[in-house]
């Protein structure tokens, strides 16, 4: 394989050959030139490397704070067999404090606190203006750690997981989605407008890779 050098003094030398003749000095000039540039372009990829390592060094270190605070914090949450009633756009569920805390740091979890963000309306549910069709999905997961196979309902339920901050399911959909061959899709209207896939296998998925405390890294920054 030749390199870049290689091939543009070729073409250089083709053209000067189509010209003028051949010129040593003037070929000689070129290639300290580009020497010279080869040189450059090394130290600003070394440079790159640096920096790379350096930002994903800091991510993986701060992904681990935050699971230490997580660990560490003592949320002041109602105790875990307390029930808790929510009206997800107009659909009445029923679960207990434990379920909804399982991602600490959720809007859910919230819900559980001693002093919640929201109040209770007079049936003692809190109301939730979203679609409830989908949340019975990402209740059954935060009960049994449990995915739908549907590709289109699991387009749904990370939409919902961005609402709801609940990045383990987040993090669930991800995982499935880099192996899932999804289906082709034809969009139906389910309950309450939320739409709903089918039609043929074959199609590859083109959601997130998984999650990882390490940054990508698609020039190899990090390979020495």
């Amino acid at each position: 394989k030749r390199s870049i050098k290689d091939l543009r003094l070729r073409e250089v030398i083709m053209s000067y050959y189509d010209r003028d003749g051949f010129k040593s000095s003037d070929i000689q000039r070129l290639w300290e030139r580009l020497d010279a540039e080869e040189r450059q372009l090394k130290l600003e990829k070394k440079k790159l490397r640096e920096i790379w390592v350096k930002i994903s060094k800091m991510h993986k270190k701060n992904e681990e704070d935050r699971a230490k605070f997580e660990g560490d914090s003592m949320l002041d949450f109602v105790p875990p067999e307390t029930q808790v009633m929510l009206n997800v756009g107009g659909q009445i569920f029923q679960t207990t404090a434990s379920v909804l805390t399982k991602d600490k740091f959720s809007i859910l979890a919230a819900l559980c606190s001693k002093s919640p963000p929201l109040e209770r309306d007079e049936a003692g549910c809190f109301f939730v203006e979203r679609d409830w069709w989908v949340f019975r999905y990402i209740l059954q997961f935060l009960r049994n750690d449990t995915l739908p196979r549907d590709s289109g309902l699991l387009e749904e339920m990370y939409t919902e997981a961005s609402f709801y901050r609940l990045n383990s399911l987040r993090r669930a959909i991800e995982v499935r989605a880099s192996t899932l061959t999804i289906k082709t899709t034809t969009k139906v209207e389910g309950p309450t407008g939320s739409m709903l896939a089918s039609g043929r296998e074959g199609v590859r998925s083109s959601w997130p890779q998984p999650y990882a405390p390490q940054l990508p890294d698609p020039f190899n920054f990090t390979k020495r």
